[in-house]
């Protein structure tokens, strides 16, 4: 079947990745001059399932998700800058720490793919110093959003500069709404429950103390280790704002964060990049896909987990649009 997605994101790209996989004629439509060019474009992402103390509907998705984006990321390895370095996430309050020991319980992972470490081993994992009892993830790490959905995108035809205000314009057999907070300037979609919310990630230059950093850092917020003697950390969380401006200010948010959560990587940096996009959520911050009318899908509010949910709902909306052949 021919099947114009509608958005060139990660949503858009992941399931034109899959239907091409599955003998489809997949089209992506982007507004915009290029691929990924919204919250998907950023140059590094981190990728981790959802925290759930309970291995429940969610916690099963997010689980399949993972696993699942672990296969795509060794077929397309250096293509996406995958780099399966671990993550640390610390445990920095009592909430967290209940939920990631449940989490340990009741998830069907073993502890080669996730455990609780104490402070002293979580700094010999991260090679710096670290205070807090973590949650490791040892296949956690990082990729390229951006060229993600340039490798998801390879040999599928990608219409740019090409706004769709109405499905009824498009031929073909099923449309696919992939467009972000976009959703709701279509009749069909405007009555789902998204919002918008910012995030700026800030890039800073390596300095003495954080040479040393060999995996990604979660605390609330995040840094993963430098590439070209620069780390990326983030990301501000503004449901009150929805622009892509950049925010001098977040950038010393973001400093501040990773300073007061890791005492050791304190130091002087410099601000060397930075990128704000608008992600989309729901009210539950659950992914919303599935289909809207006959014919016509949608794949939207991937937030922060996107380069996880996104494939996963690309798969189960391929599974859906297959049973229309």
């Amino acid at each position: 079947m021919r099947v114009n997605i509608i958005g060139g994101g990660l949503a858009g790209c992941s399931l034109a990745y899959v239907l091409k996989q599955r003998g489809h004629e997949p089209v992506i439509y982007e507004a915009s001059s290029s691929l990924a060019s919204g919250a998907s474009g950023n140059d590094v992402g981190l990728y981790n399932p959802r925290f759930t103390a309970e291995h429940d509907k969610i916690g099963q998705f997010y689980s399949s998700a993972f696993q699942n984006a672990l296969g795509v990321f060794e077929i397309f390895n250096d293509d996406i800058d995958w780099n399966p370095c671990g993550a640390l996430h610390l445990m920095t309050d009592e909430k967290k720490e209940r939920r990631f020991n449940k989490m340990v319980a009741n998830w069907p992972w073993s502890s080669d793919d996730m455990r609780l470490v104490d402070a002293q081993e979580a700094s010999d994992i991260s090679g710096v110093d670290v205070l807090s009892d973590c949650l490791y993830l040892h296949k956690s790490g990082k990729i390229s959003p951006k060229k993600m959905c340039a490798a998801y995108a390879n040999g599928v035809e990608v219409v740019l500069n090409t706004p769709v205000p109405d499905v009824s314009m498009l031929g073909g057999d099923v449309v696919v709404l992939a467009c972000g907070m976009g959703v709701l300037n279509f009749k069909e979609g405007a009555h789902l429950p998204l919002k918008a919310v910012r995030g700026q990630v800030s890039y800073i230059g390596q300095i003495k103390v954080s040479e040393k950093l060999r995996c990604t850092l979660g605390f609330g917020g995040y840094i993963a280790p430098a590439e070209g003697g620069v780390h990326c950390l983030g990301s501000t969380f503004q449901r009150w704002l929805d622009h892509s401006d950049i925010i001098p200010e977040d950038d010393i948010s973001n400093i501040s964060k990773l300073c007061d959560a890791v005492p050791s990587l304190a130091g002087d940096y410099e601000v060397v990049g930075h990128r704000a996009a608008v992600r989309t959520t729901s009210n539950d911050h659950f992914p919303v896909f599935g289909q809207l009318a006959e014919g016509l899908y949608v794949s939207t509010a991937h937030g922060s987990h996107g380069i996880l949910s996104s494939l996963q709902a690309a798969i189960f909306l391929a599974d859906q649009i297959s049973k229309q052949t």
